[in-house]
Formats: C-alpha cells, structure tokens, sequence
C-alpha cells in the first residue's frame, strides 16, 4: 500500500505508513484516499503514521493528518501518530492543528506497544 511519496507496511492487521521528509498537499490527499480503502478491505485493526523523517508540517498537511486520524477511527481502526519531532510539534500547535482524540506516542515501538495493549 502507498500514496504517493509514502511507504506502507503491513504487520499482521496494522498498517506502518512511513511518511517521507516532504510530503506535499496531493501526497496527503492521496494518503487519506489509499487508507480509507485499505482500512475497510483489510480488516485492518490500526494505523500508525510515522512522522520521524518530517521536518515541516505546513496548516493543510497538519489538518489533513488529523482527518485521516478521524476517518481512521471511523473506519473502525485505532489510529496512532507517532515520530513527532519537537519543531514539527510545536509548528502544529501555533498553527491551530488540532489532534484532539488522537493518540500519539515518542516512536514506532511505542506506536505498536499502545495498539496490541488495546
């Protein structure tokens, strides 16, 4: 599974997408697209978004990733964000983002400890 500029893992029923250092307004879009379906087809039980290898997050890839989160969650899979990186962080939040209702941990392990704890 890949949107563009994205690489996808699948581990048992959760889904790694490994988001590249750019990742541009289509890229997003595309992301939200390719999860949406591959959620409900698979069964997938979760989705990790990992944010490691980003350095700028711009109002409209921000807002997007928490739409997906929701879209995620509606889907009926848990939805975690994880590889935040602090500048990317606090970019989110001056800029209004709002990740309310999603779980976000340090990294990938962590990421994958929360869902098979749940």
């Amino acid at each position: 599974m890949s949107g563009r500029g994205t690489a996808a893992l699948g581990i048992g029923d959760v889904f790694v997408v490994v988001v590249p250092a750019v990742l541009d307004d289509a890229a997003v879009i595309s992301l939200q697209e390719v999860l949406s379906f591959r959620v409900v087809d698979e069964a997938a039980r979760g989705v990790v978004v990992d944010l490691s290898a980003v350095d700028v997050v711009d109002t409209f890839v921000g807002r997007r990733l928490s739409l997906i989160g929701s879209v995620v969650e509606m889907l009926g899979a848990r939805f975690v964000l994880v590889g935040v990186r602090p500048d990317v962080a606090q970019t989110m939040v001056r800029l209004g983002v709002d990740f309310d209702g999603t779980t976000v941990a340090r990294d990938l392990g962590a990421g994958l400890e929360l869902l098979d704890a749940r």
